[in-house]
């Protein structure tokens, strides 16, 4: 794939949305900016056509009649306006409501090859029918607002397809007279494998041919409808915010996940699916496992942390000690005790058995960002916003001092951070918020980072001096925030903040000779795998406009 035009001089601000005309001549955009300003394009030259100023309120889709190429309409908050392009002009054409309804947001819109009809969805749940720009009549199409609309076109059948707050998918005829079928997407029609976050999702997209509908959730699902009514869910993920919190399974090939989004997911990085999926009370950072993989720590955005069961991923019990983020969870290698260090600038250890805090570490003079345990589980390293590595004794959190000759002598049950005189990652000129994470791998031969540059480096273990070589991996379109080995080193996860994805990638040993540099020559990765897939059978998709 390569850029075949850049359209830039006049949108200051972000851009809403897009649409190319129906011949793929022009493009429509509308701006982010207080007016959400309209510019049409003649994409392939670059050359800006005409413009406008939108709508005061917010606009939510653009649509080019497909049937007339000058002819274009605008839905959003409490409005819909139907526009002609002639020349550098836009125009706005005047609406008539009379009392076939009332002022309405419209969500979604889609246009009719008969009559000049045109149909939008209204956040009131009705379809709003429309001939050239006067309202006809209104239909009830969903219990909820009407998120989306589809058009079938070149297909046997002519008709749409709506989908609702109420999480139903309905098919209509040619006029929108006859609901012809509906769909609800719930548990019982999924097909086996896909898990559903919710009963009756919100439906915020759809897609279809003449015997596949395509939907989007409002929980970040992408689901294939049969014919038959039967569901599989092809694409599921994290949502919003960033996704930071990363565990794998002490033995198996698995992994948990935790987000802003406020879910937990556990995942099989054999079959590259979604194993088990939990909604939490609030959004979270971190995870751990327990040494004997039966219990998980959660540490949320607020301050709390969660002990659950691993299996049903039932809570066990709710801690409230600080006020802010929990940024790290690690259990001592016997298990007996948690470390939970937090924005408070402190790191708390819990003793498993009691249920209680037995230990403060203090003496950070920022936010604490990650904790190591000793092999013994008697030191604790931790890591702060400061560029601070301090030392504890545990459970008692006494601050301890050593020099760095002794502390990389300390044989460590996993190394995390990204700050001590064995982690000289760091690239010149950048600061200690640059390198989000680390992970040693448990042959202790190889050590992962990753950073805010979308990078996931290798570096040999250990790194002593600055400007240590590596080698560098690119997967994610945002910055990466967690990597961690699996149990037995094949493979390792890594997760990505804003693009909320999850890629696993195979380690492959390098033999030293192999290559002109001896760069991390113990290890290198092969391209990631994106995890929260499923089966995909000849994906539904159509492309505009013709090149």
């Amino acid at each position: 794939m390569s850029t075949v035009s850049v359209l830039k001089g006049f949108h200051t601000r972000g851009i809403i949305c897009v649409d190319f005309s129906g011949d793929g001549k022009k493009l429509a955009d509308i701006g982010l900016d207080d007016d959400h300003c309209i510019c049409i394009w003649d994409w392939k030259k670059a050359e800006k056509l005409a413009t406008t100023r939108g709508h005061k309120d917010k606009i939510y889709v653009l649509e080019w009649n497909p049937f007339n190429n000058n002819y274009f309409v605008t839905v959003g908050e409490k409005h819909i306006k139907f526009w002609t392009h002639n020349g550098s002009k836009i125009e706005k054409r005047p609406v008539t409501y009379g009392k076939a309804g009332q002022v309405s947001s419209m969500l979604c819109v889609c246009h009719s090859p008969h009559d000049d009809l045109c149909f939008a969805g209204a956040d009131n749940g009705e379809i709003y029918v429309w001939q050239g720009t006067t309202l006809r009549r209104t239909i009830k199409g969903h219990k909820g607002a009407v998120y989306a609309m589809y058009a079938l076109r070149n297909t046997a059948k002519e008709g749409f397809v709506t989908g609702g707050k109420d999480g139903v998918v309905v098919v209509w005829d040619t006029f929108f007279e006859h609901c012809l079928k509906a769909f609800r997407v719930e548990r019982t029609v999924m097909n086996y494998g896909s898990i559903l976050l919710d009963d009756t999702p919100p439906i915020r997209s759809i897609h279809t041919n003449a015997t596949r509908i395509l939907i989007g959730t409002g929980n970040d699902e992408v689901i294939e409808i049969e014919e038959d009514g039967k569901m599989t869910i092809i694409v599921q993920g994290h949502g919003e915010g960033e996704v930071w919190g990363l565990a794998v399974h002490p033995y198996k090939e698995e992994c948990v996940t935790v987000s802003d989004d406020k879910t937990l997911r556990v995942w099989d990085l054999k079959n590259i699916r979604l194993k088990q999926v939990k909604k939490l009370k609030r959004g979270s950072r971190c995870v751990a496992y327990s040494p004997g993989s039966d219990t998980l720590a959660v540490g949320h955005n607020d301050g709390s942390l969660s002990i659950m069961d691993a299996q049903t991923l039932t809570p066990i019990v709710n801690f409230k000690d600080r006020k802010e983020e929990i940024s790290d969870v690690k259990f001592s290698p016997d298990g007996k005790f948690l470390a939970v260090a937090s924005h408070d600038n402190f790191v708390d250890i819990y003793s498993v058995k009691r249920g209680k805090r037995v230990g403060v570490c203090k003496g950070h003079s920022s936010y604490v960002t990650h904790v190591d345990w000793e092999v013994k589980g008697k030191l604790l390293l931790t890591n702060s916003g400061a560029r601070e590595h301090l030392l504890f004794e545990a459970p008692r959190a006494m601050r301890k001092t050593m020099n760095d000759t002794a502390l990389m002598r300390v044989e460590w049950e996993t190394v995390t951070g990204v700050l001590g005189p064995n982690l000289r990652v760091f690239p010149p000129g950048t600061d200690v918020t640059d390198v989000n994470t680390s992970c040693r791998s448990k042959d202790q031969r190889v050590l992962a980072t990753g950073d805010d540059f979308g990078h996931v480096k290798l570096f040999n273990y250990p790194v002593t001096v600055n400007g240590a070589k590596f080698r560098q991996f690119t997967g994610h379109s945002s910055h990466v925030t967690n990597v961690r080995w699996t149990s037995d080193d094949k493979m390792l996860v890594t997760t990505g903040g804003m693009d909320t994805s999850v890629l696993i990638w195979e380690r492959r040993r390098v033999e030293r000779g192999d290559t002109e540099e001896d760069i991390a020559a113990e290890a290198t990765l092969v391209q990631p795998k994106f995890i929260p897939t499923g089966p995909i059978k000849n994906p539904v998709a159509r492309g505009k406009p013709q090149l």
